[in-house]
């Protein structure tokens, strides 16, 4: 086993997933669409490529992240792109007469072929047309089962993308007629045999259109909760990485590592454990308590951390409205001074100040995995908080 801090993880390097796995699978060959929502670096990517990677007998998978889209069209295209990497597919979407102003080149592809390349062309040929190009394609998905196949279209941060439409003047519309457009291949009954979707965010999609007032349209997704390792599974994956690397450690450092990092996200055990193998230079002789509270706070939570953490700033600041976003940073600015977080009490003065924004920006705190559920509102990874009060809190005492 590796450890693989960067991009997404599979196959025997994706650890301790097998029954979410499973479960999925299970959930699709009943006839579910899922919609899987999970907080940031827990491995909601890695699982969906996975999905892809290793398919079950007689099922096709297409991966799609749309997170950098600006509007619908980009969705459309990303897959279609991908759609027609597949050999059996492409003769299908020949027929679609926007596709023939990359005709010509896709009949020139391998049979297996990358996706990239023919996404900024298709966009460009889908264009404001998407709403035909979708309706069409969704004709061809309904009459046609490839060697009587299954099909799951796997969309990873659709989320990110509605939330930006919604905040733009003119797409709001569009945000709601792609999600109805997605529906209505959810509701067909010429797909419901042989074509699933699973919708995955790293960002609550429910909060955002129950803020738009539209939250009706992804009410037949089957929800998947994915959520970070239980303490057994992270002591398990540090003992196998440390024989497997070579770079063993105690059980007392295990322990601490899980300690300070209080919510085991895969991700940040798999950065603390490589942060600690890079102080010490690959001597795990040198492996110590001060060490690794070392390697905590100044290197994990110190500025250096930043690059790993920051995302988690940035995306507030996309799924919520200014107003929701100054809320929540003053949520989190107060409750990152103490582990144990801060009262109702505490904060009363913001949900007087508007208690609508105050209800929704601690829902959503709490369903994105930034904090605890519970009386207090206490932030969910010791990591997290910790770099918070340093980075974004102005270095408050704890």
């Amino acid at each position: 086993m590796q450890n693989i801090t960067g991009p997404p993880v599979t196959g025997d390097d994706l650890f301790g997933r097998k029954y979410e796995l499973a479960r999925l699978w299970e959930g699709l060959e009943r006839g579910e669409h899922i919609l899987m929502l999970a907080p940031r670096r827990v491995g909601k990517t890695s699982l969906m490529q996975s999905l892809r990677q290793a398919p079950r007998e007689g099922w096709d998978v297409v991966y799609v992240d749309v997170e950098a889209g600006e509007g619908p069209e980009a969705c459309i295209a990303a897959i279609l792109a991908e759609l027609v990497t597949l050999s059996r597919y492409r003769k299908l979407l020949d027929t679609i007469p926007v596709l023939k102003a990359v005709g010509d080149v896709l009949k020139q592809a391998s049979v297996s072929v990358e996706a990239g390349p023919w996404r900024t062309e298709i966009q460009a040929a889908v264009g404001r047309d998407w709403p035909d190009m979708t309706d069409r394609l969704q004709t061809r998905l309904a009459k046609s089962k490839p060697g009587n196949r299954k099909l799951l279209i796997i969309l990873d941060e659709l989320p990110i993308l509605i939330a930006r439409m919604l905040r733009s003047d003119n797409r709001k519309q569009d945000a709601e007629l792609l999600l109805s457009k997605l529906r209505e291949w959810r509701q067909s009954p010429e797909m419901r045999d042989h074509v699933r979707t699973l919708i995955g965010g790293s960002v609550g999609l429910e909060g955002i259109l129950q803020r738009a007032g539209i939250s009706g349209l992804i009410n037949d997704l089957a929800p998947f909760r994915l959520d970070s390792w239980d303490i057994e599974t992270a002591t398990e994956f540090l003992k196998a990485l440390a024989r497997d690397t070579g770079f063993a450690l105690e059980n007392a450092s295990v322990q601490q590592i899980l300690d300070l990092l209080d919510d085991p996200v895969p991700y940040h055990v798999q950065l603390f454990f490589a942060t600690i193998h890079d102080a010490c230079k690959g001597d795990d002789s040198r492996v110590s308590p001060d060490v690794i509270q070392r390697c905590f706070e100044q290197r994990l939570t110190g500025s250096s951390g930043t690059v790993h953490l920051d995302h988690y700033a940035t995306r507030l600041e996309t799924a919520l409205d200014p107003k929701e976003y100054a809320m929540a940073g003053e949520i989190l600015r107060r409750a990152c001074r103490r582990i144990d977080g801060c009262s109702l009490a505490d904060v009363q003065d913001l949900k007087d100040s508007s208690e609508k924004t105050f209800l929704s920006v601690l829902s959503e705190l709490r369903a994105d995995g930034y904090l605890d559920e519970g009386d207090r509102i206490r932030f969910r990874s010791n990591l997290l908080r910790t770099w918070w009060r340093k980075q974004r809190a102005g270095g408050l005492a704890s």
